[in-house]
């Protein structure tokens, strides 16, 4: 049979359904990518090494922790902890207090590219620490919502009074 005039030659039609398909596509990409956005997320990170000193008789450890993700994280300061792992001589002179929160209550708010500061008390514990220079713990971030944020592993630098 003859084509007929005005008719399209089954090459061009495949091209044809072909252009179209990739421009649905792209149109679905789009919007999911523009349009429906990112959901904001919180990423903590700790930015520094953490420090270890005298305070009385107690031992304070500061941990610098960042927010560089794109929400506000709420830590709540009783689940929020730090569990020392090593030594093994200190984690055995401290005998069931190698983990202490960052508080009893209350809670800590880090907002998206705000550092804060977590200082933990392990109360009449600087005799323990003062005869090591390092430290191993780990450090668990929750959220009020008793979600884990974070959980790192850190080297704890012991500055010695003397």
């Amino acid at each position: 049979m003859k084509a007929r005039r005005g008719d399209l030659s089954g090459p061009v039609l495949a091209i044809l359904v072909t252009l179209i398909l990739l421009a649905i596509g792209a149109v679905i990409i789009a919007y999911f990518t523009l349009f429906a956005g990112q959901t904001p997320t919180p990423v903590l990170a700790v930015t520094s090494q953490p420090i270890a000193y005298k305070d009385g008789n107690d031992a304070k450890v500061e941990v610098v922790v960042a927010n560089i993700g794109t929400a506000s994280v709420t830590l709540d300061n009783a689940n929020t902890k730090l569990r020392i792992v090593s030594p093994s001589g200190l984690v055995t002179a401290l005998s069931g207090g190698a983990e202490v929160s960052l508080g009893s209550t209350g809670t800590t708010t880090i907002a998206p590219g705000e550092s804060k500061t977590l200082t933990f008390t392990f109360t009449g514990a600087w005799s323990n620490f003062a005869s090591y220079r390092i430290a191993g713990a780990v450090l668990i971030l929750k959220d009020t919502a008793d979600n884990t944020i974070g959980q790192f592993e850190v080297s704890i630098r012991i500055v010695s009074s003397s």
